[in-house]
């Protein structure tokens, strides 16, 4: 039966079970991890530097990996691939627990940004391998709904364990969970049609320039949030990440198999769709953890309440994911894509009015309002990307959607943990980290003027993306 042009394969279902209990394990393992940075900051004393580099280690690795990884699964058996991921994030948060150090902290997420990459870049060509087109949006929403679950789930069971039974469970927590979705694959993944063998043909200097042009640019953002956007070791970086992207190009042209494949560019419906995407969802994940931060660190709250406090987002996310493909059949796909990203945009301007007023209540709905909208965004954005491409192709094509929009979350979060300390000394920053509201005392004017400078950046760069969605072209498979 091809899946492709019929019905979805027997047993879809539990293949798609099994891919979204993947997704709940990556978004667990991040958004447990954010809500307790003070508790781990407090405890290993590290710098505000260190602190920014564990919320973004995970994120720069698996930006950097995924399209590798897409090649890998495009040419490999998939099932083996993905698996594989599955084991590997289980081991890696099994020694995490152990780590004697922020920065074991830190390359133990970088660890598991590797592993997240193996399950990113087959788990939508695993569903489009037995759904068929006119089902794999509303498999793409229930897929897409698991990163919003483990957004609400994470912040409470994140502060939760905190307060209770200590942060090694953060990580211990997630190994019975990987270790379920293995077994569950094992048998759920037998019923994937049997793909052709290729030849595995990796673009190894292309992959290492885009590594480092993505890597180095999340981590010059990171540095800033310790020694500010002046610092000449800052600066560095990024004119080296800059300077790098015309080498890039002309590698990437001399090369049969290059990691950037040209031809897939020249359907203008595909890059167009990206570049929607990574405007519109660039600002999500930094907004919500600044969000749970700014809770803990000048409301005084526990990271328990604080993470009630932000479940708006995750909440608004899981319902935007569920009806993104309904809302896309009836209104059309373009227009629902415009009008869910001008929602999503509105409650990024409600975050930066709220910075004044402080008022709990409309944070709670503000950040409700940028889940909703992200959600049917989203959905229609990965499925409008997906159905451009050639089917073969899923594999790549979708790790370039995700390496762009985890490219834009990875510079949208070290961009907000880097301008929410930009206008207070070093120490300053390092108290509000650690969730210390009590001896922050003026250095609350400071930590206020960031919040509103990185508010009214990422609705700036909303307000493009909702533009972008407005410029129509034709598609061609």
């Amino acid at each position: 039966m091809n899946a492709a042009k019929g019905d979805s394969l027997p047993g879809a279902r539990s293949v798609l079970g099994v891919v979204f209990l993947a997704t709940i394990l990556m978004s667990l393992s991040s958004n447990m991890l954010n809500i307790a940075v003070p508790a781990l900051t407090s405890h290993f004393g590290s710098s505000a530097g260190e602190s920014s580099l564990v919320v973004v280690a995970y994120q720069l690795v698996n930006t950097a990996l995924l399209i590798p990884a897409g090649q890998v699964a495009d040419a490999l058996d998939r099932r083996i691939t993905f698996l594989g991921g599955l084991g590997f994030f289980a081991l890696v948060s099994l020694l995490m627990g152990f780590s004697p150090s922020m920065l074991g902290v830190a390359a133990g997420r970088a660890l598991q940004g590797a592993a997240a990459a193996l399950l990113l870049s087959n788990a939508v060509a695993i569903l489009a391998s037995v759904f068929p087109s006119h089902r794999l949006a509303a498999a793409m929403g229930v897929y897409l709904s698991g990163f919003s679950l483990g957004q609400v789930l994470g912040p409470m069971v994140g502060g939760f364990i905190v307060s209770t039974i200590g942060w090694r469970w953060l990580f211990w927590i997630l190994v019975p969970i990987a270790l379920t979705a293995l077994v569950w694959g094992l048998w759920a993944l037998r019923i994937m049609p049997a793909g052709r063998p290729r030849t595995l043909r990796l673009d190894v200097p292309g992959a290492v320039l885009l590594a480092i042009i993505l890597g180095g640019s999340q981590l010059a953002l990171s540095l800033a949030a310790q020694a500010g956007f002046g610092n000449p070791t800052v600066l560095l970086v990024l004119a080296i990440c800059v300077a790098l992207v015309p080498v890039l190009v002309l590698v990437e042209r001399r090369l049969r198999h290059p990691v950037l494949a040209a031809d897939l560019f020249r359907n203008r419906a595909f890059p167009l769709a990206l570049v929607q995407g990574f405007l519109v969802m660039l600002p999500r994940l930094g907004a919500v953890t600044v969000a749970g931060l700014w809770f803990q660190g000048v409301a005084g709250d526990t990271a328990a309440l604080s993470a009630v406090k932000i479940v708006g987002f995750p909440l608004g996310l899981t319902i935007g994911s569920l009806v993104g493909d309904r809302i896309g059949r009836r209104w059309g796909t373009h227009l629902s894509m415009a009008v869910s990203a001008g929602v999503a945009t509105t409650g990024m301007g409600l975050m930066l009015w709220n910075v004044a007023l402080s008022a709990d209540w409309l944070t709670v709905l503000a950040l409700g309002v940028v889940g909703l909208g992200n959600g049917v965004f989203q959905t229609l954005n990965s499925s409008l990307i997906i159905t451009s491409t050639p089917r073969e192709r899923t594999g790549v094509v979708n790790s370039v959607r995700v390496m762009v929009q985890s490219f834009g979350a990875g510079i949208g979060l070290a961009l907000a943990m880097a301008l929410v300390v930009a206008f207070v000394p070093g120490e300053v920053a390092r108290t509000f980290l650690s969730g210390d509201a009590a001896a922050l005392g003026t250095g609350r004017t400071g930590i206020s003027a960031g919040y509103s400078v990185a508010y009214a950046t990422f609705a700036i760069l909303m307000v493009l993306g909702t533009l972008a969605t407005l410029i129509r072209t034709e598609r061609r498979r």
